[in-house]
């Protein structure tokens, strides 16, 4: 079929299911979010650069694939005791899910590199902290890790998340402000970097003492805040997030995703139907400033990163020191708004909404839940301005725009 053609098919396709009336403009006005839940913007199709991952001797093999035996489908409510609600998955020992969700800030400079215990996360948050540099909250519930990092500062954008997810927070400070907001919202469930010691080490230097040498065991988390008198460890009500292994009607192809948040600061993800899973690649800038994508690896098992779910939400991204562009807030609480959803390799074009205390909610065009894959979700947090582009197809990319 001529390429013309098919991006016409896809544009109708977009057209139809989401009631658009009119194409994206050179300054589009960003979407607010009532009207995010009214009608997407149009994706954009034009031509985007293509970042070619390239193999290196740091690339392992494609994980043997796993099939599910029978079709699952759980939530958003009603979740067996076994089941965890955040990946729909079965867990080892159910006694786990008694507590809080974990949180644990990653930094991604490239200093840091290999990530440490980013595979036993259920959901990776990423999102935009300025100068072209992004930054993870990894979110621990089903598994435990010993080793999570290298661990950074918290960034406002965490707070409200904290508390959707009703977790606990691993942090190494904050910005004085940010810090004063963080203990004023969450009071004791932040654990700071100087909660090492010899009865609890939930957040410890490995002995170099550098901004790279520090790590976070969430067992050992947990374990803090349940031996201080203000813990409310029960059992948090997770509702919200569906599951089914059969992949919904209504997607395009997509087996290449890439949220671009800088010059260098590209996540790529190539789907492998072997797994159902995609593969995460991520830029390597040697000496002369040359950019080519590798793939991002577990220092914990050596094994290259990889999601059942990658989803991009669109929220109002304000920059409150636009000289600097080093402090943000997204405006994620109790909101509507747009999101991609990748899965199954097929791009969704749906809707999130959120709460107070409440995981993050997807819905169907419809306003019916939309199922994610059983498993692990990476989600990047990305402006109203944020452009999508589509070329060749199945070939897609966010550019991160600022206001």
């Amino acid at each position: 079929m001529p390429k013309h053609l098919s991006q016409k098919i896809i544009a109708v396709l977009f057209v139809i299911i989401f009631g658009l009336s009119a194409c994206q403009t050179a300054t589009p006005d960003p979407v607010t979010t009532e009207q995010t839940m009214q009608a997407a913007v149009a994706l954009t199709l034009t031509a985007a650069p293509t970042l070619t991952p390239i193999p290196t001797a740091t690339s392992t093999a494609t994980p043997t694939a796993s099939p599910t035996p029978v079709t699952v489908v759980y939530g958003p409510t009603n979740f067996p005791p076994n089941i965890n609600p955040l990946t729909g998955l079965e867990v080892e020992d159910p006694a786990i899910l008694d507590r809080r969700p974990v949180m644990m800030k990653v930094a991604n400079q490239a200093g840091g590199r290999p990530h440490a215990g980013l595979t036993n996360a259920d959901i990776v948050f990423d999102y935009y902290i300025g100068n072209g540099l992004d930054r993870f909250v990894a979110l621990y519930y089903g598994k435990d890790d010993s080793r999570v990092g290298t661990m950074r500062s918290g960034r406002y954008v965490d707070i409200p998340l904290t508390q959707m997810y009703q977790s606990i927070i691993g942090i190494i400070s904050a910005w004085k402000p940010e810090l004063d907001r963080f203990l004023g919202t969450l009071g004791g469930r932040v654990v700071n970097a100087e909660h090492c010691n010899d009865q609890f080490k939930a957040i410890c230097d490995d002995g170099p003492n550098t901004e790279t040498s520090v790590f976070g065991n969430t067992a050992e988390m947990t374990a803090y805040y349940a031996s201080k008198d203000y813990a409310t460890n029960d059992k948090p009500n997770l509702d919200g997030m569906a599951f089914a292994t059969i992949a919904p009607s209504g997607g395009v192809p997509a087996n290449q995703f890439t949220m671009r948040y800088g010059k260098n600061i590209n996540h790529q993800w190539i789907y492998d139907p072997a797994t159902k899973k995609y593969m995460h690649w991520i830029d390597e800038v040697d000496s002369n400033g040359d950019s080519r994508m590798i793939p991002l690896v577990d220092r914990n098992n050596d094994e290259q990163l990889a999601t059942s779910n990658v989803i991009t939400i669109f929220a109002k991204l304000n920059v409150l020191n636009g000289d600097t562009d080093s402090i943000h807030e997204y405006e994620i609480v109790a909101t509507k708004g747009r999101a991609l959803i990748c899965r199954d390799g097929m791009l969704y074009d749906v809707f999130y909404k959120t709460g107070w205390d409440t995981p993050i909610q997807f819905f169907d065009a419809e306003g019916n839940p939309f199922h994610l894959q059983p498993g692990n979700t990476w989600i990047h947090l990305t402006g109203v301005y944020s452009k999508v582009e589509q070329e060749p197809a199945g070939t897609w990319m966010i550019r991160l725009r600022l206001p």
